[in-house]
């Protein structure tokens, strides 16, 4: 049989869509057509040098209340729901099919309860004209060992992608579909930048987004019925009373590839109706989200089965539904958010992100993917450094990380700094402002061998202690910490900033750790107690501390950077970059050595003394 050949995308708004038709064999056949998305208003900012501010917030402003708009068209046309029912265009529905008698013993008397025996079902509405689902899967092997018939000819597909369409197709019904891999001719690039460049336009049009978790083999079987019961009416709602096994599962389901795809971020966020499709069951993004709540309730009980719950990766649901419930943040900040998430082309690190940012016009930024990966995010920085006066990205960049072609300030696009960065929690987390509101001041005459910022020079690196990598299990580590603390810092101070830097003034969850948080600090590092608050603390240190190295600085601050710190290594605020970067001096020029948290400086403390003179205004070439 011939290969399939792609009809060549001609207008603006002109995908493809794949129609698959209802069967039951192992053979998969549809047909490719073509539609027009309906039309896209662009806001179109300007971001001169005179009105760049205003310009950006008109634009961010205009960005919410057309996302209020679609949120609100997409209420008024869903059908009511109730607790065992809803859905818009998926259809679902929890209810008794019938009651089974089942043995009890309380005790040592047995006798017989009728329970009722848990059915789902869920059917997708009739298509309108023009509408499609999306699919937000991954393509696994990217080997094309299996084929699909299109029109009668063979396209070549991966085996992922194969069992996908075999789950999701209907025995009596077509599926209207959008899938990357089948509606985008991948060999052609000017076509590919074309899509990409739509991606979220493609995904906020679908009638619904079905997210593609693989099939439920093993214990996940037992905790997809986990799942669907507990968001019953009738199911049981405490999670420590289903089989160990659906518990156990829940660790396979979260470790699935798919949650740590860089493009679902926005397949999420853009979904106007979000569903799951685990083996052959369907059912709303929802039921996710509340059994993860009901996690969060039982995670720090004293139960045998606690500390699987809380270590079975739920954490991975919980970010991506953050990023869908506030749908927009910078994109340096979505950046810095999805550092480890992982892509197949590494430009789609930043690809992958665009449709979502609040601070971007959706022709700032055009994908190419002619340009080699660190051309990419070399023009990042300078968009972000001369069009946004914003030097954040290069907070991320880390000399043990740059090679020797690759400026230590070149931002991470690898995945390879396993630091966290410190500005990188969602919307609504703690956002550090070290140096205020000042924007950055730089000279590219040498860029990108070498980047010229202005900044200052605040403190000196005296000495350091060893990394950690786990709060619980290095307990000894920080308490010789608080000991370094108290011989190096007046005690006062030492009491209320050695807590407040071992979080790094976050609680466990990025959130900005109040002084009642800090009481939990004495039962921490006495290691007696482990209430749910001293383990809450717990995590917040660990999250703050993980394979970062603590030192004092000539200034008498305590500081936590990355191990690569040396003696006499510089800490610098540079404007328009809001954490502390460190530096070391290099013949005529300076290597970033990694972003830094310093006590008593994250939060604004020196913009007066900054603005007023008390430090002196530097020039550094950074390379």
């Amino acid at each position: 049989m011939a290969k399939y050949a792609y009809l060549q995308v001609t207008r603006p708004d002109e995908i493809r869509v794949l129609t698959l038709y209802p069967g039951t064999e192992k053979d998969l056949e549809g047909s490719i057509s073509h539609i027009e998305l309906p039309p896209y208003i662009s806001p179109s900012p300007s971001f001169s040098t005179n009105t760049r501010a205003q310009d950006a917030k008109v634009f961010r402003n205009t960005r919410r209340l057309l996302d209020i708009f679609e949120s609100q068209s997409q209420r008024s046309n869903q059908s009511a729901d109730s607790a065992d029912s809803g859905g818009n265009f998926w259809r679902w529905m929890l209810l008794e099919v019938r009651k089974d008698s089942v043995r009890r013993s309380i005790h040592g008397r047995e006798f017989f309860v009728d329970e009722p025996v848990l059915g789902f079902d869920c059917r997708r509405t009739p298509y309108a004209q023009d509408t499609y689902d999306a699919l937000s899967y991954t393509w696994g092997d990217l080997r094309k060992t299996d084929e699909i018939t299109i029109d009668g000819k063979t396209l070549d597909i991966t085996r992922n992608l194969r069992i996908a369409l075999l789950r999701l197709r209907s025995p009596t019904e077509i599926r209207r579909l959008w899938i990357d891999a089948i509606c985008i001719d991948q060999g052609n690039i000017q076509e590919r930048n074309h899509q990409v460049h739509m991606m979220k336009r493609i995904f906020s049009t679908a009638s619904s987004v079905i997210v593609w978790l693989g099939d439920a083999e093993g214990s996940i079987s037992a905790t997809l019925e986990m799942i669907l019961k507990y968001n019953w009416s009738r199911g049981r709602k405490n999670l420590f009373k289903y089989p160990e096994e659906s518990l156990r599962g829940l660790e396979d389901l979260f470790s699935r590839s798919w949650w740590k795809r860089i493009w679902i971020v926005q397949e999420v966020v853009a979904a106007r109706e979000l569903v799951v499709l685990l083996g052959r069951t369907m059912f709303p993004w929802i039921m996710l989200a509340n059994l993860c709540q009901g996690i969060q309730l039982l995670e720090f009980l004293s139960h045998p089965l606690a500390p699987m719950v809380r270590s079975c990766g739920y954490q991975k649901f919980t970010v991506l539904d953050h990023f869908r419930r506030n749908r927009t943040m910078p994109l340096v900040r979505f950046v810095h958010c999805t550092q480890d998430y992982q892509a197949t082309d590494l430009r789609d690190k930043l690809y992958a992100l665009l449709g979502m940012a609040s601070d971007l016009s959706p022709d700032d930024i055009i994908p190419d993917y002619t340009k080699p990966v660190q051309e990419v995010f070399l023009d990042l920085v300078r968009f972000m450094a001369i069009d946004r006066c914003n030097l954040d990205i290069i907070s991320s960049g880390r000399l043990s990380i740059s090679n020797s072609a690759s400026p230590s300030w070149v931002p991470d696009w690898r995945g390879s700094n396993t630091l966290r960065p410190l500005n990188s929690e969602e919307v609504g987390g703690h956002f550090y402002r070290a140096s205020g509101n000042t924007n950055a001041v730089v000279d590219m005459t040498d860029f990108p061998s070498a980047l010229t910022a202005e900044g200052w020079i605040v403190d000196t690196i005296e000495f350091f202690d060893d990394t950690i990598t786990n709060a619980h299990v290095d307990l000894a580590t920080i308490r010789r910490w608080q000991s370094i603390a108290a011989e190096n810092i007046t005690r006062t101070i030492m009491m209320s900033l050695f807590w407040r830097t071992i979080v790094m003034d976050k609680d466990h969850t990025g959130n900005f750790a109040t002084p009642s948080f800090g009481k939990a600090f004495e039962g921490f590092i006495n290691g007696k107690t482990r209430s749910k608050f001293v383990q809450q603390f717990s995590d917040a240190v660990t999250r703050a501390v993980m394979g970062r190295r603590f030192f004092i600085t000539k200034g008498g601050r305590m500081g936590l950077g990355p191990p690569e710190i040396l003696p006499n290594d510089q800490i610098a605020i540079l404007k328009g970059c809001h954490v502390p970067l460190i530096l070391r001096g290099v013949d005529d020029h300076m290597l970033l050595i990694g972003e830094s948290y310093i006590s008593a400086m994250m939060n604004g403390e020196l913009v007066s003394d900054l603005a007023e003179g008390r430090y002196i205004i530097s020039t550094f070439s950074l390379r």
